[in-house]
C-alpha cells in the first residue's frame, strides 16, 4: 500500500493557492467597477462618490463580489423617484414639500428625480474587462 498523504497535501495546497488567486482576481475586478463608478458618479457635495466601495466575501462554495453604496439616499439616485422610477417602482404623481429656510425656502412641486445608474453603467461599460481579469487574462 503507497502512502498519498504527500500528493493529498499537494492537492490541498494547489486548491487554496487556486482560490486565492480567484478571490484577488474578483478583488481586481471590482475595483475596475468600483473606479468606474466613481467616475461616473453625479456629483454634488462628493459623498456619494466618496462612499463607492467593494467587498469580496468566500464561502465554502462561491466566492461574491459586490460593489455598492451606503448612503441613504444613493437608491434614489442610482434607481430614480417618482415617475421616473426604475421598472414603475415610484410615485405615480407629483407631490409638493416645504422647504423651512434658506435659498430655496418655500413650497416646491416635484415629479421625481431620473435615474442615474453609475453603477450599473461601469459595471455594463467594462464587461469585457471583468471577464478577462475573472477568467485569469489579466
Amino acid at each position: 500500500m503507497s502512502d498519498n498523504h504527500g500528493f493529498e497535501a499537494s492537492i490541498d495546497h494547489a486548491t487554496l493557492e487556486i482560490i486565492k488567486h480567484v478571490v484577488q482576481n474578483m478583488d481586481k475586478a471590482c475595483l475596475v467597477v468600483e473606479r468606474s463608478g466613481k467616475q461616473n458618479c453625479p456629483v454634488n457635495f462628493g459623498a456619494l462618490r466618496a462612499d463607492i466601495h467593494h467587498e469580496v466575501t468566500t464561502t465554502a462554495s462561491e466566492i461574491v463580489g459586490v460593489v455598492g453604496n451606503s448612503l441613504d439616499y444613493a437608491p434614489m439616485v442610482h434607481e430614480g423617484t417618482g415617475i421616473y422610477a426604475k421598472n414603475g417602482r415610484g410615485r405615480k404623481t407629483p407631490w409638493k414639500f416645504k422647504v423651512a429656510a434658506g435659498k430655496y425656502k418655500g413650497w416646491h412641486t416635484t415629479k421625481g428625480q431620473k435615474p442615474q445608474p453609475y453603477l450599473e453603467d461601469a459595471k455594463q461599460q467594462n464587461l469585457s474587462k471583468i471577464r478577462g481579469i475573472l477568467a485569469g487574462e489579466s
